[in-house]
């Protein structure tokens, strides 16, 4: 039997990007709720959105629905050009293909966003930077590495499951390392007519501490640095009880 060690995270390849859009995003229902959440953070009078990372950018319909104008970016063609039919009937939606390293927009923004991130630097913290209008204010999604700790993730953990079809029998696991702070996934699928079993494994970028964020931040002219929970208070990364929050910064 011929053997194929493969690796997860391939974005921007176009057969990785169309399974991963199978199992790779949050239900609609999450993702709304992650919108309304953000919603409430956003300042006042504030009408251009800018999305790093956006996926397929279901929840964008949550801002679009209010009257911003929302361009996502993402280095997935196939990811853009699902999010440009999904909110095609909406005027103030635009996607790009792009690199987040390699953002060129020059102060057009009055909010940038970066949820589910792969990890903050200070190339890609400068161009979110340059991005933004003088007022303008990034918002980054954290996750809580101490909630992880105690507790269990529902939509990781546990995640195992044998699927067969003509011929092809799948084993996924998908779980949250509590030990590494890790996301872990894994396939191993038996291609029995083709006599190949291919071995599919990838991990989930892990957050650097709190306090190096907030040193990068502050290192590309961000001010104000603060995490906010989901409802806009005041988080605490101690706080055991809260999976994510959000760091934002103003310009």
């Amino acid at each position: 039997m011929k053997i194929i060690e493969e690796k997860f995270n391939r974005y921007g390849e176009q057969d990785y990007d169309k399974e991963y859009i199978n199992w790779g995003f949050d239900d609609l229902e999450i993702q709304i709720v992650m919108a309304e959440k953000l919603q409430r953070v956003f300042p006042e009078n504030s009408t251009k959105i800018l999305d790093i990372a956006c996926g397929i950018s279901r929840y964008h319909q949550v801002w679009l629905k209010s009257g911003y104008e929302v361009t996502g970016i993402d280095i997935s063609n196939t990811f853009i050009e699902y999010s440009k039919d999904y909110n095609r009937a909406f005027e103030k939606a635009s996607y790009v293909v792009c690199d987040f390293n390699e953002l060129s927009f020059d102060r057009e923004f009055d909010i940038a966003i970066w949820t589910d991130p792969v990890g903050l630097t200070g190339v890609s913290t400068n161009r979110v930077f340059n991005a933004l209008k003088p007022t303008g204010i990034f918002i980054y999604e954290m996750w809580n590495e101490n909630y992880f700790k105690y507790h269990t993730d529902e939509r990781h953990n546990d995640c195992r499951t044998w699927t067969y079809r003509d011929g092809v029998y799948r084993l996924v696991r998908h779980e949250y390392n509590r030990a590494t702070c890790v996301s872990e996934h894994e396939e191993i699928i038996f291609d029995i007519p083709n006599d190949t079993m291919i071995h599919k494994t990838g991990l989930g970028a892990k957050n650097v501490n709190s306090y190096c964020h907030v040193q990068i931040m502050e290192a590309a002219g961000f001010k104000n640095v603060r995490f906010v929970d989901y409802e806009g208070q005041p988080f605490n990364s101690e706080n055991q009880q809260i999976k994510q929050y959000f760091m934002i910064g103003e310009k």
